[in-house]
């Protein structure tokens, strides 16, 4: 399997969360969809064959961001593989632990995070080490038969590449027709692609956990706010033209598709559990609680231009001074901001979540 060029310079050019910390902290919808999948982590380490597995524990945090919602997880993670170790009568066991991402990640962010925050899963261990890799999770990432536990929560909606613009549109939901069926078919080769290069990785018994999302809030107020700036000749037609925003929520038929493909099947890869959860929106209960419309309007702001802004404006014309683009971005989110404070119940999101445990079977 290899990528194309198109693929490569796509994955290599963008960067999909803000960096110097920004997603970290405006990232707590993220944060709580982890903690669906905590019970999943500790059933799956405890299927695990410490025989088959070896003497070193390897685990992969795949689509880490800047660290800080993998904090908890690997956290369970490691209590459950000392739990396992010790009815294997290992007095102890090596633990590394793999965070991947783009090139562009905010890799500075991530390390102060684990090595330096008070609720990092490396306080009060031993033989535990902490690595990363700047590499799409559309590629392989480690050596064949190399992982025993996968982790990987609200990545995969994030395509490799921006498969074609929607007319009038910035999300794939959006879509229409031919167009629609074009984002359905990138999707399909990117899940295909990721699982395939998973199941290389994963060593015989290994178990990945996936967390996947579904669509998001402030899809049609964000498409709304970006034609207003184009009417009002703040942003070009142009450069709205090319704002499609690179993901895509499947539901939950297209996440099991490719386990009914004999190539999957061939893999070892099996899909053991599927769960579906609708996750309440912690900012609309923060606002439920203080009443402040101001400072939900905040929050809300804060997570888009975390998660969206830098590939939203990435193709912002060349011709731009580096002060223009910036009001352009700033105009952007003060209109967003504005907006959300008049009706936060109008402009609340509740994700789905879908959670699948993955195992690769003994051959």
């Amino acid at each position: 399997m290899t990528q194309s060029k198109e693929n490569q310079s796509a994955s290599h050019g963008e960067e999909h969360m803000l960096g110097h910390g920004f997603y970290n902290k405006h990232s707590h919808e993220q944060g709580k969809a982890n903690t669906y999948a905590l019970p999943l982590i500790v059933e799956g380490i405890h299927r695990l064959d410490l025989k088959q597995i070896g003497s070193e524990f390897r685990i992969a945090d795949y689509g880490s961001a800047q660290g800080q919602n993998s904090l908890l997880p690997m956290k369970t993670a490691i209590a459950q593989i000392r739990t396992l170790a010790a009815k294997f009568g290992r007095a102890t066991t090596p633990i590394s632990v793999t965070h991947t991402d783009l090139p562009t990640n905010d890799w500075t962010t991530l390390f102060q995070t684990v090595l330096f925050s008070p609720d990092s899963y490396l306080v009060g261990e031993r033989d535990v080490f902490c690595f990363a890799s700047g590499t799409s999770v559309y590629r392989q990432i480690f050596p064949p038969n190399h992982i025993a536990f996968g982790y990987s929560a609200i990545v995969e909606h994030w395509l490799s590449r921006k498969p074609c613009n929607i007319p009038n549109e910035i999300w794939s939901v959006r879509a229409t027709g031919k167009v629609r069926d074009i984002w359905a078919t990138q999707a399909k080769a990117d899940w295909h692609a990721f699982l395939q290069y998973r199941a290389l990785e994963m060593q015989p018994s290994a178990e990945l956990l996936i967390v996947g999302s579904g669509a998001e809030g402030l899809i049609d107020l964000a498409n709304h706010i970006l034609q207003q700036l184009v009417k009002d000749g703040t942003l070009y037609p142009s450069e709205y033209e090319q704002m499609a925003i690179p993901t895509y929520y499947r539901t939950a038929e297209e996440w099991k598709e490719p386990f009914t493909s004999d190539f999957i099947r061939k893999s070892g890869l099996s899909l053991d559990d599927f769960k579906e959860f609708r996750l309440d929106d912690v900012y609309l209960e923060q606002f439920q609680r203080d009443d402040n419309a101001q400072a939900f309007a905040a929050a809300y702001t804060g997570f888009f231009k975390a998660a969206y802004e830098p590939c939203l404006f990435v193709n912002l014309s060349d011709k731009r001074t580096p002060e223009n683009r910036q009001h352009v971005i700033d105009l952007f989110s003060q209109k967003l901001e504005s907006a959300l404070a008049q009706d936060p119940k109008k402009y609340s999101c509740r994700w789905v979540l879908h959670l699948m445990l993955i195992s690769k079977k003994q051959k």
